[in-house]
């Protein structure tokens, strides 16, 4: 879904402004914090006056940004490494597929999903989480209540550590830059840097990523 912004395999351009100046970004969920915006629109049904809208789409800090980009990780992990904890409970889907019965606080339906979803992502990445196929985890409501198959995949052993620093690039638009470390085969010489650009906007009365990945 990113969109990558250059490969550098160089060590030597780890002294560069690439890395410069950056904050660890390492997806800990222990450290995400609420999204910056929350806007009326999400407890109005999208009902905003011009004004209010002007108020939300200010100028966010850095450390706003930030914030929102480690949660929008630790959301995002959820659908490639790490599902949702399940309680133990199984059914088993029209489909033959077994799913595990979500236990997390706050995301008990599809559409408690969908709502952690959108506080941080834009509708297009929102329904491309909850609609991709093949062998990951997948989400699904049955009888009111949210089950989960999959079981997620390792972190990839090539990629060191990620840092992230922001960028202003319109009136109501941003940039988080990220940059994650290559690593050699033995899984700690840096061989050289990848990075990577992540829009964040003002969309529908809401700050949102516009496009997201996981950089490990």
């Amino acid at each position: 879904m990113g969109k990558k912004v250059w490969v550098c395999i160089c060590l030597a351009l780890l002294l560069t402004g690439c890395a410069g100046g950056e904050r660890a970004a390492d997806g800990n969920a222990d450290r995400v914090a609420p999204p910056p915006a929350e806007t009326a629109a999400a407890e109005q049904g999208g009902d905003m006056h011009a004004e209010q809208v002007a108020a939300d789409a200010r100028t966010l800090t850095e450390e706003e940004i930030l914030a929102a980009y480690d949660r929008a990780v630790d959301i995002y992990s959820w659908f490639e490494l790490s599902p949702l904890p399940d309680n133990g409970e199984t059914v088993t889907a029209e489909d033959g597929a077994v799913c595990r019965r979500v236990d997390y606080p706050g995301v008990e339906t599809m559409g408690d999903l969908r709502t952690c979803l959108r506080s941080v992502f834009s509708e297009s990445v929102t329904e491309g989480l909850l609609s991709a196929g093949g062998d990951g985890i997948h989400y699904r409501e049955i009888n009111g209540a949210l089950y989960v198959t999959g079981q997620g995949r390792s972190r990839d052993a090539w990629k060191g550590g990620v840092s992230a620093q922001t960028e202003q690039t319109g009136e109501s638009t941003y940039s988080v830059n990220v940059t994650v470390e290559l690593l050699d085969d033995d899984g700690v010489s840096v061989t050289g840097l990848e990075c990577w650009a992540f829009p964040y906007a003002f969309e529908g009365g809401r700050w949102v990523f516009t496009d997201f990945q996981l950089m490990y």
